[in-house]
């Protein structure tokens, strides 16, 4: 069972824990309020107002909290979302810091073998913070898109393939606008000519700019495909599966 809940207990929040394990806290509470949150909802919620509760609470024999608590009951469910708030904030910066840092690691080769190419031909290029930059915005972009599920197949209709190109395709182009977006708005407020910044983005080619779009769809694929992978195969399956060690026949 996934263990993606979060339950309040007098007024702190502990989880993410599976369904059974707040269950569980319920039965040996017995006296409530007992509120729970998962992502996906707007707020917390008394814990009999969610199907995967009801039962733990008839077993309880907990009811809604009666009216002359209800203070202290939203006091205790406001605290317990501000720590949900911080644990999430926290978890979605981690996530910004591995996908910036994937990125820097591809944009951060690429950069490297064309420094390589041109040393070779007697021309110094070293622009490594490019690649920095080029992270850390991308980044933020990736980001917000997969918050606002941009490209999720809702209905469940294509195959694990078909998702992870077609995200990809969506993705790279995208990201591609997105930045040309974001460096004409920056370029118009230091007084720059549109032409100009456009000249600058991709080496001012539309070959290069499709070279650029390309290099973003490639790079994207082992992204998408370890999410589609790891979602597919169960939250943390795919994880421990790379990172465990292998088990000796014999226990040895």
């Amino acid at each position: 069972m996934e263990a993606d809940w979060y339950y309040s207990e007098n007024g702190k929040a502990f989880g993410p824990m599976s369904a059974k394990e707040i269950a569980g806290r319920i039965r040996e509470a017995k006296s409530g309020p007992h509120f729970v949150w998962i992502e996906g909802m707007s707020e917390w919620t008394e814990a009999s107002a969610a199907p995967e509760f009801f039962a733990a609470l008839e077993a309880a024999g907990a009811t809604l909290a009666p009216d002359a608590e209800a203070d202290a009951q939203t006091k205790g469910a406001s605290s317990a979302q501000r720590a949900t708030l911080a644990q999430r904030a926290r978890r979605e910066l981690i996530e910004y810091l591995v996908v910036a840092s994937y990125l820097f690691v591809c944009f951060g080769a690429l950069i490297f073998y064309k420094a390589s190419i041109l040393h070779g031909e007697g021309i110094e290029f070293t622009v490594f913070g490019l690649a920095i930059a080029k992270a850390l915005i991308l980044g933020k972009f990736l980001i917000t898109l997969e918050a606002l599920k941009v490209g999720e197949d809702k209905k469940h209709a294509r195959s694990a393939l078909a998702n992870i190109v077609t995200k990809s395709a969506l993705f790279s182009l995208l990201l591609f606008a997105l930045t040309v977006m974001e460096e004409l708005i920056v370029g118009h407020f230091h007084g720059r000519a549109s032409r100009e910044v456009l000249r600058e983005i991709a080496g001012g080619t539309w070959e290069q700019a499709i070279a650029v779009a390309i290099l973003l769809f490639l790079i994207l694929i082992p992204y998408f495909g370890y999410q589609e992978v790891a979602a597919r195969l169960g939250k943390g399956t795919l994880s421990k599966m790379l990172t465990a060690r292998p088990t000796r026949e014999g226990g040895e």
